[in-house]
């Protein structure tokens, strides 16, 4: 019973993050600085593909309480629910994000220690 907890608790996580993900491409939270943007593409991408695994498993793990052939799949469900927001995570820490530096670099002026 505590992993039917969990298991839906996670296909929550992942509709919620991603229509966090997929909403934030249209209307940013402000919550990172704007040097710090995200591939608007990529990241609506993750959105359907978040929504999708996390209805997907609600509904077969809902559904698997009339039927028992599909309570049967709840366990490798909840796997590929942990594997997509987990790659999900790696995304956002490695890939989904990256620094644009704005404005012009300083000019390097050796500080008056020349060559002579």
């Amino acid at each position: 019973m505590i992993f039917l907890v969990f298991y839906f608790i996670l296909f929550v996580v992942l509709l919620f993050q991603g229509t966090h993900v997929a909403g934030e491409v249209k209307t940013p939270l402000g919550t990172l600085p704007e040097e710090v943007g995200q591939n608007p593409v990529a990241a609506a991408r993750w959105g359907i593909l978040l929504i999708s695994v996390g209805f997907f498993g609600s509904v077969m793990g809902l559904l698997g309480f009339r039927y028992l052939s599909l309570a049967a799949l709840r366990p490798a469900l909840f796997y590929l629910g942990l594997a997509t927001l987990s790659s999900y995570g790696l995304w956002v820490i490695f890939l989904g994000r990256k620094a644009e530096f704005m404005g012009n670099p300083a000019v390097a002026d050796d500080h008056g220690h020349g060559h002579h």
